[in-house]
């Protein structure tokens, strides 16, 4: 019992950081695209530096893999508030184009800015033991996804207050620095050398055949390259801007159609796990995925803005679905001494579609007109769900029988 309250207080305190972090970058992302758009940057030049934070973030979470196993998650979570203030701090001092610039290679522009804390939270839960690690995800992502959410509408404040589009920006990027202090604060709240979990669990397999579940990692790492690639392709950034500058849609209305986005993403967390007992984790994460990507592809043939806001948020409820459920389904096919290797390297691998994807999308978007790049990310991702059933439609699971 003390254990499971160990347990539950260690999840508290990770879902606090990364609830925060979630919650700055939900009002980032909508003040990113209008920044850009003032400072005369295209489609193409958002596309450039989403790829370079991306890199960033990349580097950063191989650095997690070393530091986290000596020190703990503290300097991460540290790390990851220092990162999210001085990029806010940048763009402060440094409006414009040249603020911009220099905030990418803090590695926390949206839509991936400190995703290394989602690797370290995602891999201190993929520990829970099997009967509720689904859940514990599923919790995650809702209380994470809420907190981006309520981001998401944070943006529209300064406009209903009275402030103009600048004011508002300014504004909203002090919160930034605001919020990645509390970032830091809170990382000290949390314990040095906790992992979640039974102790048992984690000993269990002295004589695993670890090679060949290492090797079903990286074939994972590679399927979520393309994958990622898809969502690069049409990041939550480019459709803004394409929102922004196709149906003029400003900033208020933007950070309320986002908010309505996450609070239908929130939702699909606690029913994805539903799901999930009675069709299994990869059925779960696939066949919930296609639909999504076919409504992407529809949307850049929409008439206006409120029907492109009414697929977008259909698509919510259904392209999140595949996270907790997937999450959990990577941690059952390894064992409990690969499981932070596991989320690691398949996190690096959805960062290096991530940054793959931004450019490919910012140079379909002015170079071959508002279709390519939904309809180019749709197949990307379609492609990957079918390919990822039908590799892994037969692995099994490496825990052992309750």
């Amino acid at each position: 019992m003390n254990a499971e309250r160990a347990d539950a207080g260690y999840r508290a305190k990770l879902y606090l950081v990364d609830g925060v972090r979630t919650f700055g970058l939900g009002f980032f992302t909508i003040i990113f695209v209008i920044a850009a758009r003032s400072a005369g940057m295209g489609a193409l030049a958002i596309g450039i530096l989403t790829t370079i934070s991306v890199l960033v973030g990349i580097f950063t979470t191989r650095l997690v893999d070393w530091v986290v196993p000596l020190w703990g998650s503290r300097i991460p979570f540290a790390s990851a508030g220092l990162l999210m203030a001085a990029t806010g701090a940048v763009l402060l001092i440094f409006p414009g184009r040249l603020g911009i610039s220099m905030a990418a290679v803090f590695g926390f522009l949206p839509p991936l800015g400190g995703q290394f804390v989602a690797v370290v939270v995602e891999g201190s839960l993929a520990h829970t033991p099997a009967a509720r690690r689904t859940k514990v995800f599923a919790t995650y992502g809702l209380i994470v996804t809420l907190a981006g959410a309520s981001g998401s509408l944070f943006a529209a404040l300064p406009g209903f207050l009275g402030f103009d589009t600048s004011q508002s920006v300014s504004v909203l990027t002090t919160c930034l620095v605001i919020f990645g202090a509390v970032v830091l604060l809170v990382s000290f709240l949390l314990p040095v050398d906790h992992l979640l979990g039974d102790s048992a669990d984690r000993e269990e397999e002295a004589g695993d055949p670890s090679a060949s579940r290492k090797a079903l990692v990286y074939r994972l790492a590679l399927l979520f390259v393309a994958d990622a690639a898809g969502s690069g392709i049409v990041t939550s950034t480019l459709v803004l801007y394409w929102l922004h500058v196709h149906f003029r849609l400003a900033l208020p209305q933007l950070s309320l159609l986002y908010f309505g986005m996450d609070i239908l993403s929130a939702v699909s967390y606690p029913l994805a796990e539903r799901i999930a007992r009675k069709i299994g984790l990869l059925h779960t994460a696939v066949f919930t995925h296609i639909p999504s990507s076919l409504l992407l592809i529809a949307v850049p043939f929409v008439p206006n803005g409120a029907v492109a806001a009414a697929f977008l948020l259909a698509r919510a409820l259904l392209v999140e679905m595949d996270v907790p459920t997937q999450k959990s389904y990577i941690a059952s096919i390894v064992p409990p001494s690969l499981r932070a290797f596991a989320v690691n390297r398949t996190s690096m691998g959805s960062q290096t579609g991530a940054a793959i994807g931004p450019i490919i999308g910012g140079a379909a978007l002015s170079s071959l007109g508002n279709v390519a790049p939904f309809f180019l990310g749709g197949v990307v991702k379609i492609s990957y769900d079918i390919t990822l059933w039908r590799s892994f439609r037969r692995v099994k699971s490496a825990e052992k029988p309750s």
